[in-house]
């Protein structure tokens, strides 16, 4: 494919093809719930709907990153690039097996709603256009639109208390964020003039950075910091994964978080490359104290959904600690931890969706005694889930892990790659009694697993998970193969704009 132009209709709609395909799909499903809207029969047609527009957009995605798309000119406002290609295609298998979970979940919890899955489908868009956004303004446009579904997302459950609730405090808190996220957007844009990326980068190396785009930058960092829940912004977090459906709540935790990790990432190391010896103590301040924090509070937890809310905690601290250097390794670090993180915490939630009701607040590690005699291959895939969050060799989760240590070690940060040693030690001290539990305690009584069956769809989704966590985990070459070379692509991108080339 040639260079696209984007000052062009044709370009920025060839450009823009994943996301004009989701759209499309989305408006689809709206009209089938305008006709149909009453049954389980209705639901399921809106989720195979939606879901069949995920499958539609990851085709376009693929001819998009097959045939080498790349931007003509600069500067523009979307990225074309494999980091931005790998971003999409993370965020739709989140919202693809965001969809299969809830299938049979809605039903079985008798949310029979079908906008429900168009709400999944616009939250999508959003981190979309989040996750790819080569200028300021487009960021905040796809935050905007990925946030404002999630709140409704998160109290779907309206016979809820606490779904109400999370709704609520994820309203309020989101919408702190929004103001930080914007108020830094135009200190930045009054200190270098620009809010496209590149520019503001080539601004950066020719002026360095003033005093108020340095405030600009800080305010960004605590949006993004809001919305990745990273420690002091963490406050929502706990409360709003307990009280949203099981499903919405792996859903925030996997697209949600790697959308906003993925454009903070293009925000630093694209538009901010020149400007690290400012960000880098404030980004190493928010990883230690998130990965201390995190773990050592998700300790005391019984429930486990509270314990996978503050686990995601701990998750977004290792994800700053990856990037700290801001170098092509810890790019690439930041995607590998992320292919590892989202699939395994989709299992986790899938997992967790079948083992209780009204939105498994309930399920503790007493709940789950036994889990391995009477529903075997779900204890299976739940022990896989926890290693590789624990970070358990011959699992992603690992592979993850040793990508972050290896870019904290290129450039000899030894105080963030211990920090990061010590607290996933710390961690077996809350994922281990979750496989002690299932596999050495007694059962309960008969009845206590009797309903914990994933649904056809949902078995398909989490199973295919565990496989991959296992494979990749033995044979991780491809993924960190990919990773390195995307990663590449940023990077490369960033220094040519310090060059003075066009990206």
């Amino acid at each position: 494919m040639s260079p696209l132009d984007l000052q062009t209709p044709l370009g920025v709609t060839l450009a823009l093809l994943p996301e004009i395909v989701l759209t499309i799909a989305s408006l689809v499903a709206l009209l089938l719930n305008a006709w149909r809207h009453t049954t389980a029969a209705d639901s399921r047609l809106a989720g195979w709907t939606c879901f069949a527009g995920v499958l539609a957009s990851g085709a376009a995605l693929a001819y998009l990153w097959t045939s080498g798309a790349s931007p003509a000119g600069a500067p523009h406002m979307v990225a074309l690039d494999s980091f931005r290609f790998a971003s999409l295609a993370l965020i739709l298998v989140a919202t693809g097996v965001t969809i299969l979970l809830s299938l049979g979940y809605l039903e079985r919890e008798g949310l029979l709603a079908p906008e429900y899955y168009v709400l999944v489908l616009f939250a999508a868009i959003g981190m979309m256009f989040l996750a790819g956004a080569e200028d300021l303004i487009v960021l905040f446009l796809g935050l905007e639109v990925m946030s404002v579904p999630v709140y409704v997302l998160a109290g779907y459950d309206r016979r809820n208390v606490f779904s109400s609730e999370a709704s609520l405090k994820y309203f309020l808190i989101g919408a702190f964020a929004s103001g930080f996220l914007l108020y830094g957007i135009a200190l930045v844009w009054g200190g270098t003039g620009a809010t496209s990326l590149s520019a503001i980068a080539a601004q950066v190396d020719r002026g360095g950075l003033s005093l108020m785009a340095a405030l600009g930058l800080g305010l960004l960092l605590i949006g993004m910091g809001f919305k990745v829940a990273s420690v002091p912004f963490h406050m929502w977090a706990p409360d709003v994964y307990d009280g949203s459906p099981t499903p919405v709540a792996g859903f925030m935790a996997t697209g949600v978080k790697a959308a906003a990790f993925l454009a903070l990432a293009r925000i630093l190391l694209e538009g901010f490359p020149g400007a690290a010896s400012t960000w880098q103590p404030l980004v190493a301040a928010l990883a230690i104290a998130s990965m201390v924090l995190g773990n050592l509070v998700a300790l005391a937890q019984r429930s486990l959904k509270r314990m996978l809310a503050y686990s995601s905690i701990a998750h977004a601290g290792y994800l700053l600690a990856a990037l700290w250097p801001g170098s092509r390794l810890a790019a690439g670090a930041v995607l590998t931890y992320l292919v590892a993180y989202v699939v395994t915490s989709l299992a986790t939630f899938g997992i967790l969706s079948v083992l209780g009701r009204g939105g498994e607040r309930d399920v503790t590690l007493d709940s789950i005694a036994g889990l391995a005699r009477r529903r075997p291959w779900l204890a299976f895939g739940l022990a896989v889930a926890m290693l590789s969050l624990l970070g358990f060799p011959g699992t992603l989760g690992f592979i993850g892990k040793w990508a972050i240590l290896s870019a904290l070690v290129e450039v000899k940060h030894l105080p963030l790659a211990v920090v990061l040693v010590l607290t996933s030690l710390v961690s077996a001290g809350y994922y281990l009694p979750v496989l002690m539990s299932a596999y050495m305690r007694e059962p309960g009584p008969a009845s206590t697993h009797g309903g914990s069956a994933l649904p056809g769809p949902a078995a398909l989704a989490v199973g295919t998970a565990v496989v991959i966590v296992l494979i990749l985990g033995v044979l991780p070459a491809p993924v960190l193969d990919r990773a390195m070379e995307t990663a590449g692509t940023l990077i490369r991108g960033a220094s040519m704009v310090a060059a003075g080339g066009a990206p």
